[in-house]
C-alpha cells in the first residue's frame, strides 16, 4: 500500500498475535528510525522480543495482548521537540502500516518498569509505539475501547476555521482535513484547528487549548497527515514549527 492507503487503513491496535516480524521488516524499521533521527535530531529507538516473545508490558485495562516490538519515542521536554516527536512518530507509524504491521500511540498505558530506553541528558521517554500483527478478529476489549475513544472525536468541520464552511473550502484543504480527522490523537480529543484567513491564503495549525502538554504531540501528528495529503494533491509545502505555524 502507499501512504494514503495507510492513513485510510490505520487504526489504534490494542491486541497482537505472537507472530514475530521477519528480519527484512525489522531492517526497514531500523532504517526509517535512523533516517528520522538524522533528519529531526530526535532519539527514536526500536526494541524487540524478550524471552516470552513480547517486548513490553501494556496496561491490561487498555490492551488485550503485549506486542513483540515497540519504538521508544525520545526527545527533550520542549514544545517544539514534542511537536516534532508527533510529526516524525506518525511518519514511523505509517511506514509500519505500509510494512503490514499494526500500531498504537501510547503515552501512559504501559508498565514503565518494563520499558527499555536509552536517555541522554535532558531527554524524556514521551511515548511508545507497540509494533506487531493484529489478530484476524478484533477482540471485544479492543472494540469496546475503540468505540469509547472514537466517540470523543470531533466532527471534521470543527477542525477547520476559514472564511467559508469546510464544505466550501478548496478541495485539497477538505482532503487534508479528512486525513487529519482519520489520524490518531495522543489525548484522544484532536485539539488542532486549521485556520485560513482567505481561500488563497496560507493554512495555519493552532491548538484550541493546552492542558497536559501532550497537545504538542497531537499538533505534530495532525501536521504530518495534512502535509502528506497536500503533497498527494500536488500542493507541495512544509510546516513552520510551533503553535500557529503556517503551511507554505
Amino acid at each position: 500500500m502507499d501512504i494514503i492507503e495507510a492513513i485510510e487503513k490505520r487504526i489504534s491496535c490494542r491486541a497482537f498475535t505472537d507472530q514475530i516480524p521477519d528480519a527484512e521488516t525489522i531492517r526497514k524499521l531500523e532504517q526509517e528510525i535512523a533516517a528520522i533521527n538524522d533528519e529531526s535530531g530526535l532519539h527514536f529507538q526500536l526494541y524487540g522480543p524478550r524471552e516470552d516473545g513480547t517486548a513490553i508490558n501494556m496496561a491490561t485495562n487498555m490492551f488485550a495482548a503485549n506486542p513483540p516490538y515497540y519504538a521508544a519515542l525520545v526527545a527533550r521536554k520542549d514544545p517544539v521537540e514534542e511537536e516534532k516527536l508527533g510529526f516524525y512518530g506518525e511518519r514511523l507509524v505509517l511506514v509500519a502500516e505500509m510494512l503490514g504491521l499494526s500500531t498504537c500511540w501510547v503515552a501512559g498505558t504501559y508498565d514503565r518498569e518494563s520499558a527499555r530506553v536509552e536517555l541522554a541528558d535532558g531527554e524524556v521517554l514521551h511515548d511508545v509505539i507497540p509494533l506487531g500483527y493484529a489478530p484476524e478478529k478484533m477482540p471485544l476489549k479492543q472494540r469496546t475501547i475503540r468505540g469509547a475513544i472514537r466517540g470523543r472525536s470531533k466532527k471534521q468541520d470543527e477542525l477547520y476555521r476559514g472564511p467559508v464552511p469546510l464544505a466550501q473550502a478548496p478541495e485539497w484543504v477538505q482532503a487534508c482535513i479528512d486525513a487529519v480527522w482519520k489520524g490518531p490523537s495522543a489525548i484522544n480529543e484532536q485539539p488542532v484547528v486549521f485556520v485560513q484567513d482567505t481561500l488563497n491564503g496560507p493554512v495555519r495549525a493552532e491548538l484550541s487549548r493546552v492542558k497536559s502538554g501532550m497537545e504538542y504531540c497531537d499538533l505534530g501528528i495532525a501536521k504530518y497527515h495534512f502535509q502528506v495529503v497536500a503533497e498527494a494533491c500536488d500542493i507541495v509545502g512544509s510546516w513552520q514549527w510551533g503553535d500557529g505555524g503556517a503551511f507554505r
